[in-house]
Formats: C-alpha cells, sequence, structure tokens
C-alpha cells in the first residue's frame, strides 16, 4: 500500500475539522432547539440542524474517500468544496442579521482554503496517489 503523501493528510485533518464543525452546529441547534423557537423566524431551528446534519455526512463521506484513495476522491472533494464555499457565502449574505467585521478575513480564508485543496489534490504526489489507487 502506498505511503500517503503529508499534503492528502493536512486535508484530510482539515475536511474532518469541517465535519466537527458542522456536528456541532447540529447539536448546537437541538441543544438550543427552544431558545431559537421563540427568538427567531420559524424556518431557522431547523435549517440550522438540517444543514449542520448534511455538512457532517458530506465531509465525514469526504474524509472517508480521501483516506481510503478511492477513485472518486479527488473530484468529489474539489466539488464538495466548491458547494459548501457557495453554500458558506449564501447562507453568511442571505441570514446573517447583521454585517460582520470579519468578512475579508473569510474571504481571504476561504480563496486560500480552496486554492490549496485544488493545489494537494493536483501536486504530482496526490496525484500519483490517486492514481495507484485506481
Amino acid at each position: 500500500m502506498a505511503k500517503r503523501p503529508f499534503s492528502v493528510n493536512l486535508l484530510i485533518a482539515s475536511v474532518v475539522l469541517l465535519a466537527l464543525y458542522n456536528l456541532v452546529r447540529l447539536l448546537t441547534a437541538l441543544e438550543q432547539w427552544r431558545f431559537l423557537k421563540r427568538r427567531t423566524p420559524p424556518f431557522v431551528a431547523p435549517y440550522i440542524a438540517l444543514t449542520g446534519l448534511f455538512w457532517t455526512v458530506v465531509f465525514s463521506a469526504m474524509a472517508i474517500n480521501l483516506l481510503f484513495a478511492l477513485k472518486w476522491a479527488r473530484f468529489s472533494t474539489a466539488a464538495g468544496i466548491v458547494v459548501y464555499l457557495l453554500y458558506y457565502w449564501a447562507d453568511r449574505l442571505l441570514f446573517s442579521a447583521q454585517p460582520r467585521s470579519n468578512t475579508l478575513f473569510m474571504l481571504v480564508f476561504a480563496g486560500l482554503y480552496f486554492f490549496f485543496t485544488i493545489l494537494i489534490l493536483n501536486l504530482p504526489a496526490g496525484q500519483k496517489f490517486f492514481r495507484r489507487r485506481k
């Protein structure tokens, strides 16, 4: 079995962190369900819980794909990150109650995360690792 490149391990770790972040989002929504129902429009609590559940499942599956170098791992990871970043910005712009002071930071961070994800998936070591596992 081929040794997994360090860059792919970093990508797997970042995907696991995103899964955990969304799991916390889900669990927090469930924990604060009554508060959210009282203080926000009726769709907010289910929206937060369902999106947290959805992205937890997606990122968990993505981490497994990367961990075992499944043949669709490169494409599904790139596509999943693009869709997640689009969702993140739509959620932030449409549902944020007030302008946030860290918008520029998050824009730069999202761009760098996308860039490094694509870079890691396309580095020669990563390509060789995923190609060997088909």
